[in-house]
């Protein structure tokens, strides 16, 4: 009986002898598998994280690129406006040249036909003349008629070689004109080569995002349009104004400094004026303004002048642009309302809106612009260089 138990007891030994182990190597290898996965989520979640970055560095490279196709069109047509003014004062030289040499010709003309009459009468000189005089009375009125003809005839001479030197002067200056024509010309091309590469690049881009980034550029792409359709809006108005000679613009006169639009205890400034990262999709990356930090309170008239402007403005939203005389003019965006109409004539300290939130805009705030224009060469200016102002803080 002892012998039996003995036994039994000797294989549930060996077989704990062998289970141990096993139950030791499973544990092991789940630790190992568990590791393992652990590892495996690290680098999914790296890879992600890559991709993620990836899309971000994209996104930025077309705001980038887009920037930069902005900026090449707006240059190209700064280079065109430049080659029509050009284009415009050569027509006005050639026509001048025209009739300086029209004038010279007359002149000498008229110094011919002079010297023919005298060659007529016998080749007479002047000393010919004081010699024939009869007596002295004689002598001294022939002497005041020959210094009189002298004298005419040195004016012709001296006005016929002045306008020779102004013609010369017309044609080097019509010449130096025409190069530059030529080299704006040669500019406009490379900076449409550009401007296509620029573009090229960008749809290569866009190609590259998924769907719901592809909208989200779309929507981009249209605020940018829109904003540069409401600046053309703005640029053609300035210039209607202008040419009107007062007629539909201000008939005062700008006295080169203005005040404040806002009461002075605001004097945050969210936004500088030029360039910056935009703050938004869709927002202008070029900034021709500055952002004051306001939430809905009264914006007032910085000068006296005239309302050319009063309306939704595409990615400007509300907007409101006052015309102060002598080609100044300022603007005020993402109102949430104003209080002018278009024609009406303002006073400086005038309320003219309401800050808001409207158009493309990442919260409450006053964009406030001073654009200096009425020709081809409008352009804003930073409004902090003519407007007095209150201690200011930047965000």
């Amino acid at each position: 009986m002892m012998k039996k138990i003995l036994s039994i007891v000797l294989v549930f030994m060996m077989l704990c002898l062998y289970t141990i182990p096993a139950i030791a190597a499973t544990k092991q290898e789940l630790q190992d598998q568990k590791e393992e996965a652990q590892e495996q989520k690290e680098q999914a979640e790296a890879q992600k994280e890559q991709v993620t970055a990836e899309k971000d560095a994209v996104l930025d490279e077309i705001s980038e690129l887009t920037a930069q196709i902005s900026q090449y069109e707006n240059e190209i047509e700064e280079l065109n406006d430049k080659i029509d003014s050009l284009e415009s004062s050569i027509s006005n030289k050639e026509d001048e040249i025209a009739q300086l040499e029209k004038e010279t010709k007359e002149k000498q003309d008229l110094l011919v036909e002079r010297l023919v009459a005298m060659y007529e009468r016998g080749q007479t000189t002047y000393l010919e003349v004081l010699l024939s005089s009869e007596d002295i009375t004689t002598l001294i009125s022939n002497y005041y008629r020959i210094e009189e003809l002298a004298s005419a005839d040195q004016e012709v001479i001296d006005s016929i070689i002045a306008k020779q030197e102004e013609t010369e002067s017309a044609k080097q200056e019509l010449e130096k004109e025409k190069n530059e024509v030529d080299e704006s010309k040669q500019e406009v091309e490379q900076k449409n080569e550009s401007l296509q590469s620029a573009k090229a690049s960008k749809e290569t881009k866009v190609a590259s995002l998924s769907a719901e980034e592809k909208e989200l550029q779309e929507n981009i792409d249209a605020f940018n349009e829109a904003i540069k359709e409401a600046d053309e809006e703005i640029k053609k108005l300035t210039q209607n104004t202008s040419s009107s000679g007062g007629s539909g613009g201000y008939t005062g006169s700008f006295q080169g400094v203005l005040e404040w639009p806002l009461s002075y205890s605001y004097n945050i400034i969210t936004s500088i004026f030029g360039n910056r990262t935009a703050p938004t999709a869709g927002a202008s990356s070029n900034h021709g303004a500055i952002d004051i930090g306001v939430s809905y309170v009264p914006v007032y008239a910085p000068a006296d002048g005239k309302v050319i402007i009063a309306r939704w403005l595409s990615g400007y939203g509300n907007y409101v642009m006052i015309d102060h005389g002598n080609g100044y003019y300022t603007g005020f965006g993402h109102l949430s309302g104003y209080s002018v109409s278009e024609g009406d004539v303002v006073s400086t300290g005038q309320q003219i809106a309401t800050s808001g939130n409207t158009g493309i805009s990442t919260g409450p705030h006053l964009h406030y612009e001073v654009y200096i224009g009425g020709t081809a060469n409008s352009y804003r200016v930073d409004p902090l260089l003519y407007t007095s102002h209150p201690s200011l803080v930047y965000y």
